[in-house]
């Protein structure tokens, strides 16, 4: 491919974009579509860098740097803070976009779409109806049930999807030569097909060893059934939410591994797996977390 995107696989949707930019068949929207850590924002990033870039995002120039920055005049990012997206920021994004650009496009970058509240998304659908010249929106979603069809009939979708295990291990070869076989094994295992969290996992060895904590603690939970430990546990989730979803990632791995292995007779891990589906969408609905993750506990 021409350009580094800075991820592992995904070389189907990198090569459609690639033919996009090379045609000049650009849509004025694109939703990068898939599950969580795939890398889906960071190609996001990418295409805007190399829409603004005369050097085809060089890392060298102002702008490149602007870019990776999030300070330029021309790109507007709206990373995901974990809040939702109103409608006095729609408004604030029509003013930005109604002034004169100094670059070849506007750009407008948004992380987790899915985050905009009803007045803000018909706001924003009206931008997309109607886009000023020479604007190009890029977006992102975990959730794309959770947009409005009428958004979605109105932007280019590019769908992005988990990996095998081997496809990671062998690019985490190929990528990461130092690597003990351990290591390796151990990424490829807990990153659940994920390129961009195989990539964090390989490169941060800090974060690793959390995720190896995380696995062994789920395994104990499964396997001895002490209440107190469990509950001490949530404390320590709760304490740190960001820890929440690693914890509910890797125990649908173990889950899922254990029912492909044939390790349980019954419904058990079936009916888990159906806890913790549930147990996402009440998290999504900002119900309590400790409510939520008590009872998750107790099945455990």
């Amino acid at each position: 491919m021409k350009y580094n995107w800075s991820i592992i696989g995904h070389e189907k949707q990198l090569e459609g974009l690639e033919n996009d930019l090379a045609s000049g068949n650009l849509a004025h929207a694109y939703l990068m579509t898939g599950p969580n850590s795939v890398g889906k924002f960071t190609v996001a990033k990418k295409l805007a860098g190399i829409l603004q870039c005369e050097g085809d995002f060089c890392h060298n120039c102002n702008v490149c740097m602007q870019v990776e920055k999030g300070c330029h005049i021309d790109t507007v990012e709206m990373a995901d803070n974990g809040e939702s997206i109103k409608i006095d920021e729609m408004r604030k994004l029509i003013d930005r976009l109604s002034m004169t650009r100094q670059s070849k496009y506007k750009v407008v970058l948004i992380q987790s779409i899915e985050r905009m509240g009803n007045e803000a998304a018909n706001s924003f659908l009206k931008m997309l109806e109607e886009p000023p010249e020479r604007t190009i929106f890029i977006m992102t979603t975990d959730k794309l049930k959770n947009l409005l069809p009428t958004i979605i009939s109105r932007v280019r979708v590019v769908k992005f999807g988990s990996v095998s295990q081997d496809y990671i291990r062998n690019s985490l070869k190929n990528l990461f030569p130092e690597l003990e076989a351990k290591t390796v094994e151990e990424v490829a295992s807990l990153c659940m097909g994920k390129t961009g969290k195989a990539m964090q996992l390989a490169s941060e060895p800090e974060v690793l060893a959390g995720y190896i904590k995380t696995y062994r603690d789920i395994l104990n939970f499964l396997d001895n059934r002490n209440l107190a430990d469990k509950f001490k546990y949530l404390d320590e989730l709760l304490a740190d939410e960001k820890q929440i979803e690693v914890f509910l990632d890797i125990l649908v791995n173990v889950l899922r591994t254990r029912m492909l292995d044939g390790q349980s007779e019954d419904n058990r891990y079936l009916n888990l797996l159906s806890k913790v589906e549930e147990t996402y969408i009440l998290l999504g609905k900002n119900i309590n977390s400790r409510l939520a993750l008590e009872n998750l506990m107790l099945e455990l």
